[in-house]
């Protein structure tokens, strides 16, 4: 069972935004907890970009049926398919399949360190497809920039602007707190049935 004092380290690594703690702290929490509440986490986390992922793709009904085997059985596809793989223009929609890839490589047999590891990054991508969603699908221009030579001086600035952003870093720390949140119910849950 996930101890208090970890989900509060958690809490002050979203404050100040220290992803690499955020990841280390989650994995910790992770593996503590039973595998089917910790998938539930990502589930929620991954759940709120699907109507957004559907606006840009409505033709890409596959997500939708990906995310409902996986929620309803707990189980998923061994590998996705070829529509998913494509190149997914919109931002925050390659963040939301490499979220849904990751979530269904945990789901599949296997030691569970790594499996923990794939949820972990499965929550980092759901995260992070909302914050370039809410930034770059009002800056296409600079999205536009950032896709076409990552390596350049002005996609550097670009990038930083976007993650120094006062917007971006009170709604990544609010998203990683709700994350906490999740845990810390799931967790009172898992108290109440045993």
């Amino acid at each position: 069972m996930p101890s208090d004092s970890v989900v509060n380290q958690l809490r002050q690594a979203a404050e100040k935004r220290d992803p690499e703690q955020c990841q280390f702290l989650l994995k910790t929490l992770f593996m503590e907890m039973e595998f089917y509440l910790a998938v539930a986490v990502v589930v929620e986390r991954a759940q709120s970009f699907l109507e957004t992922f559907e606006h840009y793709y409505p033709d890409a009904g596959f997500a939708r049926q990906i995310f409902m085997q996986m929620v309803n059985t707990g189980t998923a596809p061994s590998r996705l398919p070829p529509q998913a793989l494509r190149d997914f223009e919109f931002p925050g929609a390659a963040n939301y399949m490499k979220a849904l890839s990751d979530l269904a490589h945990a789901l599949q047999q296997g030691p569970l360190p790594p499996r923990i590891g794939y949820l972990v990054s499965a929550t980092v991508n759901a995260i992070m497809a909302e914050l370039v969603e809410h930034y770059y699908g009002r800056r296409m221009e600079h999205w536009a920039l950032v896709r076409e030579d990552p390596e350049s001086s002005r996609a550097r600035e670009i990038a930083y602007a976007f993650w120094t952003d006062e917007e971006i870093a009170l709604l990544d720390t609010d998203h990683w707190l709700q994350v906490a949140e999740s845990i810390e119910e799931h967790q009172q849950r898992q108290i109440r049935q045993d």
